[in-house]
């Protein structure tokens, strides 16, 4: 019995030495555009790690608080989101709810249009990404008192062709769209000078010329998921109980012809 402390702790030693020569767990780094891993469970570990990086990547613009009110944050012309109010701009939900991790998710890896201030954080891992995500998700209370709806279904797109896209721009017209994105798809529209974000200061309408810009992707998908949700905190309405899935589609890929055409120069055809 004398012996059992001695071999109790030469076990602890022996376990201490067996993790230490373990290799690390690797680190992932998946597109924003690809599927994200499943999020580690909750724990204070991830919790914490979450803060860390909050602190170092997103308080300088979102605030201590979360509240959009970070020191740098005030000195851009576009607004950084509010995690209180959480009014997200992209989304696979419907509008007014909050979004799905994974929208987060890919939010933070892809970034937002240059003008924004918000970059494409593609050196963090996936970890840290869900370990932010699970921090964001402490500072406001609709998380605790509101469930999160599954995403918008996006169904599979139609084969594109000339009389499609035509038939898009039917649609944009009908729609009204032109009001505040220009006849032409310009972000020149006759309500541009007058729209604002949820804060109050100016927002461009996207120009569609310009699919680099674009806040939630440039995917057939992902502008069909834009025009259905609308961008919360903007002028940008839903149009998911609006127009047809069918006439979505034709807008979507009407939008994105624009941004084709312009790669190919004014003259040529869409």
């Amino acid at each position: 019995m004398q012996d059992l402390p001695r071999k109790v702790g030469l076990a602890a030693l022996l376990a201490a030495a067996v993790a230490a020569a373990a290799p690390a767990p690797r680190r992932t780094f998946t597109p924003w555009d690809g599927t994200p891993p499943p999020p580690p469970p909750p724990s204070k570990d991830l919790f914490e790690q979450g803060a860390r990086v909050y602190r170092g990547a997103c308080l300088g613009c979102h605030g201590e608080k979360g509240d959009g009110q970070g020191r740098e944050g005030k000195l851009l012309a576009i607004p950084p989101r509010d995690f209180i109010t959480v009014n997200c701009i992209s989304r696979s939900t419907p509008s007014g709810s909050l979004p799905t991790p994974a929208d987060l998710f890919r939010s933070i890896r892809r970034g937002f249009k240059p003008s924004v201030g918000m970059p494409a954080f593609t050196f963090l891992s996936d970890r840290e990404v869900w370990a932010v995500i699970a921090h964001l998700t402490t500072l406001s209370p609709r998380w605790k008192s509101e469930p999160v709806p599954p995403p918008i279904e996006i169904p599979p797109p139609p084969r594109r062709t000339p009389e499609l896209v035509k038939a898009g721009e039917a649609v944009y017209r009908a729609t009204g769209c032109a009001a505040c994105h220009g006849e032409e798809g310009k972000g020149d529209g006759p309500s541009a000078a007058a729209l604002t974000y949820d804060n109050g200061k100016p927002i461009p309408p996207a120009n569609f010329w310009r699919p680099e810009d674009f806040k939630g992707g440039t995917r057939p998908g992902d502008v069909f998921r834009t025009l259905t949700t609308g961008m919360d905190g903007t002028p940008m309405p839903a149009f998911g109980e609006v127009l047809t899935a069918e006439q979505r589609w034709q807008l979507a890929f009407w939008i994105i012809s624009l941004g084709e055409q312009a790669v190919r120069g004014p003259q040529a055809s869409r």
